[in-house]
């Protein structure tokens, strides 16, 4: 009867009916792989990098090393990159303890907006990270520890720009007050600190000044707008007495180009932008 029974056993063992049993000697029995945490560093127009910080608890009496690792990510159900390496120096896992690890991703808009259609009108893509590390102790073989995560990361776009008026608060022969009002839209899907406004303006094709710096804590919400009211002042011995005539006209055209430095959840950002157009002229009564 035990001898039929043992027979049973071994034949839906390899059939694949119970579950596999690790052997008491294997790795796996010995060590575990947590997320710790996950962050989203150097956030830009050219993309940003996803980082992993990995756990690994080694409960056996034991040194392991880590020798390797491969992993294959996947954005909105599309897969960004697959890769498999092996560490140039191995890193050890002490005994009885928790050794942390970071795993970092590098997400370019190039591959990610050709690999997914439309993803750069997003707020946000969610990402699925799975994969393994490779671990081995002396005089055994490697083995690997399988591991799965997921996370999101958001999707950086310009702001919009629109004008509004440029206000003449006062005209001589020599120089000129004015108040130059234009209205950011962020497009992102989350809030926007600006911190600094760095900017040059030309009108008519005359720039009027080096590059300017505003300060001020101008929080513009998401999906939201904010006006800007940027005071300039002018000497037309500096900037040619032609400025005097353009703004004499009802309308002038105008350009601005700058960068506006903003604190987000990720740190500072550097926005470009730049627009081109009409403005409307208005003069004090």
């Amino acid at each position: 009867m035990a001898e039929k029974v043992k027979k049973t056993f071994v034949f839906l063992l390899l059939m694949g009916i119970l579950p596999s049993v690790a052997p008491a000697n294997s790795l796996k029995n010995d060590l575990a792989v947590s997320l710790q945490e996950k962050r989203i560093q150097d956030l830009d127009f050219t993309g940003l990098s996803l980082i992993f910080y990995l756990k690994i608890t080694n409960s056996s009496s034991k040194q392991v090393y880590l020798s390797g690792y491969d992993y294959r990510l996947v954005i909105n159900e599309r897969e960004y990159i697959r890769l498999k390496t092996t560490l140039e120096e191995n890193i050890g896992i002490e005994p009885q303890g928790n050794t942390l690890i970071s795993l970092p991703l590098k997400i370019t808009n190039d591959l990610l907006f050709q690999t997914i259609e439309g993803i750069e009108e997003e707020d946000r893509a969610g990402c699925y990270l799975s994969g393994g590390l490779i671990f081995s102790e002396e005089r055994k073989k490697e083995e690997r520890i399988p591991f799965a995560f997921t996370a999101e990361f958001p999707i950086l776009k310009k702001p919009v720009i629109e004008f509004i008026v440029l206000k003449v608060n006062d005209l001589t022969i020599g120089g000129a007050d004015l108040t130059f009002e234009v209205k950011f839209r962020n497009r992102n899907g989350f809030e926007l600190l600006v911190d600094r406004l760095r900017y040059r303006l030309s009108l008519g094709g005359r720039p009027i000044g080096e590059e300017r710096i505003v300060w001020g804590d101008k929080n513009i919400e998401k999906k939201g707008e904010k006006v800007f009211s940027l005071p300039i002042l002018l000497n037309f011995f500096e900037v040619g007495k032609e400025v005097y005539d353009i703004l004499h006209q009802p309308a002038v055209i105008c350009q601005i180009s700058g960068e506006a430095e903003v604190i987000t959840s990720w740190g500072r950002i550097k926005l470009p932008f730049e627009k081109r157009g009409q403005i409307t002229l208005s003069r004090a009564s």
